[in-house]
């Protein structure tokens, strides 16, 4: 596909949690229940100005022309399937995850391919049920421009995806169960207000390290009195915490990450 149409858009992937046990439980009804839902998110991502490109199995795909409607097809949607499956039983209660990324993506015919989609599957995978994951992309896109509230998460590494993707959490974050390895690196932002996760992130591990030095400083005092080492642990733990924090900036900034071989 060397000469393959190629165009930048937001794309949104929803998924059911559990189809298959929800399909044995009751299939008839499941069935129903996942037309409601679809009717649902066509009817979001239609508010606002996307386009459904395709529907596998139980799954939607939809293209936006910015990332800000993307986001706002998403987060509408789960609050409407929230209110919509508010009175199902628990055993054939129907949750959505979704995903919404930023990229360029192939054109074949009415459907579009590519890495960009698929990031955008793999980011539904690690929302909760009823939740939402953005992109990194994403987020610089939406961020002050929403109300809305996200977490960042550390850069994770995707299956069959080339490089590290920044994660960031609508609503109340992943499954813990799908991706226990994920660490919070930053409290959540507000729409308007953004607070800074990296500032948090380092003071904390600052905070941290002070408590060490503290408790060594005891140890030092009540073992050695008249020779203090403290200072070559403390330099240690300091020179840690620089080098951990200029990798991850090194990793994110995009000269860097530009610069990378495929």
């Amino acid at each position: 596909m060397q000469n393959a149409e190629r165009r930048l858009s937001a794309i949104l992937c929803a998924d059911v949690v559990g189809y298959s046990r929800l399909v044995r439980t009751d299939e008839t009804g499941t069935l129903a229940r996942l037309n409601e839902a679809r009717s649902i998110l066509h009817t979001a991502v239609e508010e606002n100005g996307g386009r459904v490109f395709n529907l596998a199995g139980d799954g939607l795909l939809a293209e936006f022309p910015s990332a800000v409607a993307a986001v706002q097809a998403a987060a509408g949607s789960q609050d409407r399937l929230a209110v919509w499956a508010a009175n199902q039983p628990d055993e054939c209660r129907m949750d959505l995850r979704i995903g919404v990324n930023l990229a360029d993506v192939v054109v074949d015919g009415n459907d579009l391919l590519g890495d960009g989609v698929n990031v955008a599957a793999r980011l539904q995978a690690l929302a909760e049920p009823g939740g939402v994951c953005i992109s990194g992309a994403v987020y610089e896109q939406t961020r002050g421009r929403l109300a809305l509230e996200f977490i960042e998460f550390d850069q994770q590494p995707l299956k069959n995806i080339a490089d590290p993707i920044r994660v960031y959490a609508l609503r109340s974050g992943v499954d813990p169960s799908v991706v226990g390895n994920i660490a919070v690196s930053g409290p959540a932002t507000t729409g308007g207000t953004r607070r800074n996760p990296r500032r948090a992130r380092v003071l904390r591990r600052l905070a941290g390290i002070v408590v060490i030095i503290a408790l060594l400083l005891v140890i030092n005092l009540l073992t050695t009195p008249h020779r203090i080492w403290i200072h070559w642990p403390a330099l240690g733990m300091g020179a840690a915490l620089v080098l951990s924090e200029l990798r991850r900036w090194l990793w994110g900034h995009p000269w860097f990450s530009d610069r990378l071989p495929d």
